[in-house]
């Protein structure tokens, strides 16, 4: 039964994902039944995913996680099915610009896991609330959770993976921090490998004293992480390339980015002890960040996303705009 009935749930999540006019069904009440096995709430369970019935399903979840007839493989999946759906409901009222109404839709008695579609929602709530920190946390268990098949029910598009990866870069760069999910040595989404996604240049939110090439605190936590990350994944060769904003002239900043790329080459050297080659390269103010939406941020913000260094891991770098 389980096997069949999840299924059928997957293919009614499908479907119902393009009905918004389900969105404002309203609920059913719940049976005053009492029953003892999974198998007997079959019924109640088709009928809340047919109409998009989340709060009947939220009322019901406790009740199915007491009962020592339902499975945990069971349980997870329907979770997870809840959860995919609550995200649809949260994108929704998110269009609409409901921002309340759509984190009402994320909280746990409704997306009980976490799954790609409910951390990239959360992490455009957090971002049109201009709350960086919060949003480049979510877009970065968003990218992971991509690696993960069971926590992807409704595949996104090759240009949704894009634009939350190109976010996570983003937010992460003016939180002035490098985030990671565990440990130090462990890769963020903007880190790590992207199903579907072809990743040359990382972005790293890298810190610098202001006008001088000598890592902030901030800088060397960042740089610490990277160094650990890289020491764990054992490349070949790394190429660093630094990056400027806007102001002073092409020369200056040249010279200025290549000269804080050196210095990031010398902190993984003295603190990483690595056993792979490290190239650097400078590129300005040439090669600014194609953001998003330029409009949400300040000319300050633009400035502070374009200051970085980024890296490439045994990839061939576009000699593009680099700096002689």
């Amino acid at each position: 039964m389980t096997t069949q009935f999840i299924t059928y749930l997957t293919a009614t999540t499908l479907f119902l994902s393009s009905c918004s006019h389900a969105i404002d069904m309203p609920s059913p009440p719940l049976a005053q039944t009492q029953l003892t096995s999974c198998t007997h709430y079959e019924t109640t369970l088709t009928q809340a995913f047919q109409t998009q019935d989340l709060k009947t399903l939220g009322d019901l979840l406790p009740t199915l996680k007491r009962n020592s007839d339902c499975s945990g493989d069971y349980l997870t999946d329907l979770q997870r099915q809840m959860s995919d759906l609550a995200a649809t409901y949260a994108r929704h009222f998110l269009n609409q610009g409901q921002p309340e109404e759509a984190k009402k839709w994320l909280t746990f008695r409704y997306a009980p896991v976490n799954v790609w579609q409910t951390q990239m929602v959360r992490g455009d709530l957090a971002w049109q609330g201009k709350q960086w920190e919060d949003a480049a946390l979510f877009y970065n268990q968003a990218l992971d959770l991509l690696n993960d098949p069971k926590a992807v029910l409704t595949p996104p598009s090759l240009a949704e993976k894009q634009r939350v990866y190109q976010l996570a870069a983003e937010t992460q760069l003016l939180t002035g921090r490098l985030i990671t999910m565990r440990d130090n040595c462990s890769a963020t989404g903007v880190l790590q490998n992207v199903t579907g996604l072809q990743i040359v240049e990382r972005p790293l939110p890298i810190q610098f004293k202001f006008g001088t090439t000598e890592l902030t605190a901030d800088g060397q936590a960042a740089a610490e992480k990277l160094a650990c990350y890289l020491t764990k994944h054992r490349p070949r060769q790394v190429t660093l390339i630094g990056h400027t904003d806007r102001v002073n002239s092409d020369e200056l900043n040249c010279d200025f980015s290549k000269r804080r790329a050196l210095a990031l080459q010398a902190y993984l050297m003295q603190h990483g002890n690595p056993s792979y080659q490290i190239r650097t390269l400078g590129k300005g103010k040439r090669q600014p960040m194609k953001l998003v939406d330029p409009s949400h941020y300040t000319q300050d913000q633009i400035d502070q996303i374009n200051r970085r260094v980024e890296f490439a891991m045994d990839k061939e770098v576009s000699g593009e705009n680099v700096c002689e």
